[in-house]
This record gives C-alpha cells, sequence and structure tokens, in this order.
C-alpha cells in the first residue's frame, strides 16, 4: 500500500511538471510528423508536405510571390518572405496557418537563418537592406544598407553574414557584423550572385548568373577561389552534406542534383530530379535531400547516402524555396 502511494504521488508530481509553464506562456505541443515547407511561386501559397507519407497534407495562402522560407530550428516557426508584396509571413507548424506578418519593405527576397534560430536575415530587395529579424519577437531590429540584396548565408557562430548583392554594374558579396549592424567587407564580382551556403569546411560556396560551376571564397581571408568547381548548365542552390563531406549543388538546365567532394573540388555524382531544379532542403539526420523542380511542379526526395530519386511529390505551381522542420519535440 506504501509502495502504491508512493507511485501515486510522483505520478501526480511528473504531471504537474509536465503541465507548467513560465509566468505568462503557455506551452506549444508541436506535431510529431516531420514537415517540410515549400514555397509556390506561382500559387502564391506554401505548400505543407508529410515527409512520412510524401504527400501534401494543405496550402496555405500567402501575400504574392513566395521568395524565401526558412523554418526554426525547433521547428515551431516558418518565416516566408514575399516579393510581390512588403511582408514576412510567420507560419505556426502547430495549425499550419499564418499568424503574423512582418513589414518589411516592398519586394523582400531571400531568407536565411542563424543556427540558434534567433536572428533571421531578410535581403530586402527593394529597399537595398539586409534587415535582421527578431525570431522570438517577429520583429526587425537591425536595418544594413545592402544594395539589391538577393540571397545570404549566416556563419555557424551567429555573428556574420555574407549577403550577395545584384546592384546593377556592381554586383557583390557583402559581410555584415550581425551585432555591430554594419557592413565590414566587400567582395567584388564579375556577375549577379544568386546562393550561397557556409559549409561545414569552412568555405563560404555561390553561385552567379552566366557561370556553369561553384564559386567559392574563404571567409577567414574573404579571398575568392581562382577557378569555380564546373557544375552542370545553370547552376543554383547549394547545400552540404551533414557529415560535411559533400556539397550538393542543383543544375538547372541539367535537372539534376550534383555532388561536389569537398577533397577534390569536383562533381563526382548526378542525380537527375527535375525540370528546372531550384531549392535544396535537408531532412532531420541529413539522410535525404528534398528537391524542388519549378519547371515540373514537384519535390523529388533524393536518397544521399543511395544517390537516387526514392519520391517524387507533385506540390503545386511553381515551387521554388523549401524549409525542412530539422527537429520535432514532443509536448
Amino acid at each position: 500500500m506504501k509502495l502504491r502511494n508512493q507511485s501515486t504521488f510522483l505520478c501526480a508530481l511528473l504531471l504537474t511538471a509536465c503541465s507548467s509553464s513560465p509566468k505568462g506562456t503557455s506551452p506549444v505541443t508541436l506535431p510529431s510528423k516531420v514537415k517540410a515547407y515549400v514555397g509556390l511561386f506561382g500559387d502564391n501559397a506554401v505548400a505543407v508536405v508529410d515527409t512520412d507519407t510524401n504527400r501534401v497534407t494543405k496550402t496555405i495562402p500567402v501575400p504574392a510571390g513566395p521568395h524565401g522560407v526558412v523554418v526554426t530550428p525547433d521547428g515551431a516557426k516558418v518565416f516566408v518572405s514575399s516579393d510581390g508584396s512588403s511582408t514576412v509571413s510567420v507560419i505556426s507548424t502547430v495549425t499550419d496557418a499564418v499568424v503574423a506578418s512582418i513589414d518589411v519593405g516592398m519586394t523582400p527576397h531571400g531568407l536565411s537563418i542563424s543556427g540558434d534560430g534567433k536572428r533571421i536575415l531578410c535581403a530586402g530587395f527593394g529597399t537595398d537592406s539586409a534587415q535582421v529579424i527578431d525570431s522570438a519577437t517577429n520583429q526587425v531590429v537591425t536595418t544594413v544598407a545592402v544594395p539589391r540584396p538577393h540571397n545570404s548565408t549566416i556563419s555557424p557562430d551567429g555573428k556574420l553574414a555574407y549577403v550577395g548583392s545584384q546592384l546593377k554594374d556592381n554586383p557583390s558579396i557583402a559581410v555584415v557584423d550581425l551585432d555591430a549592424g554594419s557592413v565590414i567587407a566587400s567582395m567584388p564580382l564579375a556577375s549577379a550572385p544568386r546562393a550561397l551556403d557556409f559549409a561545414p569546411g569552412g568555405k563560404v560556396y555561390f553561385t552567379v548568373t552566366g557561370v556553369d560551376g561553384l564559386e567559392s571564397l574563404d571567409p577567414a581571408t574573404d579571398e575568392l577561389a581562382t577557378a569555380p568547381v564546373a557544375t552542370g548548365g545553370s547552376p543554383h542552390h547549394m547545400i552540404a552534406t551533414k557529415d560535411g563531406n559533400f556539397e550538393l549543388v542543383v543544375s538547372q538546365t541539367a535537372g539534376d542534383l550534383e555532388y561536389v567532394d569537398r577533397n577534390t573540388q569536383a562533381v563526382v555524382a548526378h542525380v537527375p530530379t527535375g525540370k528546372a531544379p531550384h531549392w535544396i532542403g535537408l531532412g532531420p539526420g541529413g539522410g535525404r535531400a528534398y528537391v524542388t523542380n519549378e519547371s515540373s511542379n514537384t519535390v523529388s526526395v533524393v536518397d544521399i547516402a543511395r544517390r537516387q530519386v526514392v519520391a517524387s511529390i507533385p506540390v503545386g505551381n511553381g515551387p521554388r524555396k523549401i524549409a525542412v522542420q530539422p527537429l520535432v519535440a514532443g509536448p
């Protein structure tokens, strides 16, 4: 009887602890399944994909031209910029509905997020500025002048952002000190930058218009590589594999996902995806890559180790950016 009473007491204690939350807050229960969020440029919406079933479960309307999509590391929020508007929409992954709208000025382009999820960088193409959003308050907290920013990437320590400027006749990559809120360096380019990725190996990879290759720079010296890694035609987005051994890059002309070996700096594998692949998202654990195919209206699911497509998901019109929940918490 004594043991039973002790067990009852312990259970009650645990239930009380689990149901309690800090003063002024409410407990948040996240979904039990990992989802991918796909910006549908042709539908002015975001498709929600269940990665267990590889099916679209919901389509969320957003303002015109969803351009950037990022998800917080806790899997709770998705931020979506709309370049046909002046807003960044905030989507709750619990309800899969827009719960807030952040005014960032006209024509916001790409979004990037810090590793800790606290900072989101919005490339304000129409305002000639890089805007730092506090993900907790959904407020712009810093604005830095950068001409015609398009996409960006943030260093692993969350201190620096590398922002691609598409200023006509003077394209460049601007290095922004996020703490100081200022540009501390700028590397001129011959062509307009498209997408960027700060890889675990210490390089910042990027692509530029008109060059069929993967460019890179050394963040320690801000020096550009003398020659790009040759890729298929019109390479766009790139992302490092979880182990850092490869940089994955999509070729829009070839319609494939290409593996760039970090050591040899050469493409060592090609995986056919769909027409005009645009962006890549990594699944939790890094075992799968999700590739949007803008002209096929699909998302290709690639088994990275096996180097093959294991599923093709119809998602809607003009899929461009994609973000996959990196972590799903329980109640």
